[in-house]
């Protein structure tokens, strides 16, 4: 009733265990800005106004807007690579920009995140809205 339990055979060659690969080259996902929700909702005060070149209708005068609640939304969504959302964000922030004169200031401590939240997500060399962004950020600073 027994049998042999040695072989003559060699053993099969097992694989090496490959080591965990980190995945820093890969791209990374891009989540859904607030803006993207907000917008989806119609929440936000705008809508295209469709021509040559197209614009943003806002639905109410943009120097009535509460600046510490839609310019942080604005700046978050200049993260999206998708239009509507990417050209509306990023007008919706010149235009903001642009008509907000003193109200701009008190709200530059909350674009902080948004704007470190873009660096994080974009490709920084393929993608010349954050300076120009930034650069109006800066000329509203100085006036």
């Amino acid at each position: 009733m027994g049998g042999k339990v040695s072989s003559l055979n060699k053993p099969k060659a097992m694989p090496a265990a490959l080591a965990p690969r980190a995945g820093a080259v890969n791209k990374r996902g891009i989540p859904p800005s607030e803006f993207r929700r907000f917008y989806d909702r119609g929440d936000l005060p705008i809508q295209i106004e469709h021509g040559s070149p197209n614009k943003i209708a806002w639905k109410i005068e943009v120097n009535k807007l509460d600046y510490h609640h839609y310019l942080p939304i604005f700046m978050e969504g200049i993260r999206e690579k998708q239009d509507p959302y990417r050209f509306l964000a990023v007008q919706g922030v010149f235009d903001l920009l642009q008509h907000g004169n003193a109200k701009v200031l008190p709200v530059i401590p909350q674009l902080i995140i948004p704007i470190k939240s873009k660096l994080r997500f974009s490709n920084i060399s393929g993608d010349e809205r954050i300076p120009n962004v930034a650069h109006a950020c800066a000329q509203m600073q100085r006036t």
